[in-house]
């Protein structure tokens, strides 16, 4: 009797492909796992060395009342790349016009940054957030007053609090604005409004380049 051979191209092999595509996939978790748990050695000792030098970095870092000016800085390279970027979507941009406008595009950029606690006092530079687009609240305040500086506001300060909060504040068309970084809004308020006063009671400093005040004294 004749044995019918099986035509093979019918033949159904997707258990050994499934098979072999599940021990493949295995593999390539395994070995994920290994990577995890050895960048989460490297992170433990990364902090054990912040710890070792963490007299001497936050002394490094900390900075007067004074110097804080210092770091809002309106004319930096990554300032000024982001306010043409922003700049570009007028035609053209006039202050006058276009600040409220411009200061929404901003935190549209800045706020969908992620925002981060570092484990020690330490300041960032703006390209330094533009890389990682990620920043604490404070670096965030200075970032976005340099960068409403650079689109033309005199009057934009960085405010911090007793409770070391911090806010962007200023004042356009006879409105005062408020900037919370916390919780990614602005707020406008009439010009020296009764909210406005019970706003800098809050206040320990405010600062830009231009000047400095300390509501601690």
């Amino acid at each position: 009797m004749a044995v019918k051979i099986p035509n093979l191209k019918n033949f159904d092999i997707s258990f050994f492909k499934n098979s072999s595509q599940a021990s493949g996939a295995e593999d390539k978790v395994s070995k994920l796992e290994q990577e995890i748990e050895i960048l989460k050695l490297q992170i433990d000792v990364l902090f054990m060395i912040i710890e070792r030098y963490r007299a001497m970095i936050e002394e490094t870092e900390a900075k007067s009342v004074a110097e804080l000016s210092t770091l809002v800085k309106p004319t930096d390279g990554t300032i000024t790349e982001l306010k043409v970027y922003i700049e570009d979507h007028f035609h053209p941009y006039i202050y006058s016009e276009n600040f409220i406008l411009a200061t929404q595009k901003a935190l549209d950029i800045v706020f969908s940054w992620k925002k981060i606690k570092l484990p020690i006092s330490f300041w960032m530079s703006f390209d330094q957030m533009l890389k990682l687009k990620a920043a604490d609240d404070i670096d965030l305040a200075v970032l976005i007053c340099s960068l409403f500086r650079a689109l033309g506001s005199d009057s934009a300060k960085v405010v911090i609090g007793k409770d070391k909060s911090a806010w962007v504040f200023f004042t356009f068309n006879n409105k005062d604005y408020i900037v919370d970084i916390a919780k990614k809004s602005m707020s406008a308020y009439p010009h020296d409004s009764s909210e406005i006063k019970e706003f800098f009671y809050l206040a320990a400093y405010a600062f830009n380049d231009l000047e400095h005040a300390d509501f601690t004294d």
